[in-house]
């Protein structure tokens, strides 16, 4: 079936100047996007800093028997503490990405939100497969709630988000949170997320000619990431499993509406509401995935405008 699809001019102006990724090949792809970086920042798209953020590197104690996590920390000046805080972790299908990855993210609500933020330096599959993410990524939350008070943080305001990768992981570390009867999240962001290996949804089977990603991507990165054998998949590796969403915190869900995984996060937005969890769902016409820091334009503007202030409103007392 031939879908026609609508474009936001911009988007698709500079969406085709994107080259899609054989994800089949490990090494391609990551030599892909460290050259599509260096492409960008030779065309004029340095990577963002603000002097008024300091950005700090360090390592913290990883889950049992695994190595230590490497952090970055955003602090604003003349922060009034205790202040919110965003834990931030990357996209990248789970095979790529680093600390770099969401700084653009990060950075920008680190300052208009005036909030303490940390992207997280998961280990990533096919090397390090499923648990090891999800597993560093909740040892992060709770590193950061036991030095809250050291760093100057309000256990009460703590967000967990991300992008595509870093959506799933996000949305993973709220369902481990409540199910380990663990640290209090006030709030969700899940951004492009992506949420259920079966991959059966109509926005991936009508995927495989989309910008940025296909669905073929996907597919690709869920392999990577859980293997072939999908028997027995735990909803900490694909949150679309759970059979509960109730009491999980409040949750922002942003899509595209040229995504192949626009429609598994729209129906885990519906199913969060059905389950009594108060759910912002914004599908944003025209667009791609990760268009909002990749594409610059007027609807990637707004969008950015969107999360922060969704922010602002989630952490206001």
């Amino acid at each position: 079936m031939t879908i026609s699809r609508i474009y936001n001019t911009e988007i698709e102006t500079f969406a085709r100047t994107i080259p899609i990724i054989d994800s089949s090949d490990i090494n391609k792809t990551r030599d892909a996007v460290r050259d599509y970086r260096a492409h960008m920042e030779s065309k004029g798209f340095p990577r963002p800093s603000d002097p008024n953020i300091k950005e700090t590197e360090r390592t913290i104690p990883g889950p049992q028997n695994a190595p230590d996590i490497k952090i970055r920390m955003y602090t604003p000046s003349n922060l009034q503490r205790p202040a919110p805080a965003y834990i931030n972790f990357h996209g990248g299908g789970f095979i790529f990405g680093d600390l770099d990855s969401e700084h653009a993210r990060t950075l920008a609500i680190s300052k208009s939100c005036q909030a303490i933020a940390i992207t997280v330096d998961y280990r990533l599959a096919p090397e390090n497969p499923y648990p090891a993410a999800i597993d560093d990524c909740y040892a992060s939350l709770i590193w950061l709630v036991n030095n809250a008070d050291h760093i100057g943080i309000d256990k009460s305001r703590i967000i967990v988000g991300g992008g595509s990768a870093g959506g799933n992981l996000a949305a993973s570390v709220a369902l481990m949170a409540r199910d380990k009867h663990g640290p209090s999240i006030c709030y969700q962001m899940l951004i492009y997320p992506t949420l259920d290996d079966r991959a059966n949804t109509q926005s991936m089977l009508h995927g495989e000619d989309t910008y940025v990603i296909t669905s073929q991507n996907v597919l690709d990165m869920w392999n990577y990431y859980l293997g072939h054998d999908r028997s027995n998949v735990p909803c900490y590796a694909a949150p679309s499993r759970a059979s509960d969403l109730s009491n999980l915190p409040p949750a922002y869900v942003m899509t595209c509406e040229h995504d192949p995984l626009r429609d598994e996060a729209i129906t885990y937005a519906m199913r969060l509401m059905d389950a009594g969890v108060p759910v912002e769902l914004h599908n944003y016409p025209g667009t791609v995935h990760g268009f909002d820091y990749l594409i610059p334009c007027d609807i990637s503007k707004r969008a950015i405008h969107d999360e922060i202030n969704i922010f602002k409103r989630a952490t206001q007392k």
